[in-house]
């Protein structure tokens, strides 16, 4: 069983929020086993959004792109899919510019 706590990083991932998503219309959700950033769109029902969940042993980062999944990323230790999580929501608040 993993015995990370996503909730111990809450700083670095507000921090993170903050750098990335400071002129956007975003929010960021941080419990125990998942991290979100999503952004808030009252006229799109599956907003764009980037995640970091724990399931049983492993991380799982999804990126959804406002339409659908776009890209599910699996990994087994913390600093892989922290870096991963990182350059997905980098690319998020590329994509969120853009459009």
């Amino acid at each position: 069983m993993i015995k990370t706590n996503i909730s111990k990083d809450k700083i670095k991932f507000e921090n993170l929020h903050k750098s990335f998503f400071n002129d956007l219309n975003t929010t960021c959700s941080i419990a125990d086993q998942k991290v979100a950033i999503t952004n808030i769109d009252v006229e799109n029902q599956d907003p764009a959004s980037v995640e970091l969940e724990i399931i049983v042993d492993k991380f799982y980062i999804s990126f959804w792109d406002g339409y659908s999944l776009a890209e599910r990323f699996d990994f087994v230790s913390y600093e892989p899919a922290l870096t991963q999580f990182k350059k997905s929501a980098k690319k998020l608040a590329k994509n969120l510019r853009r459009f």
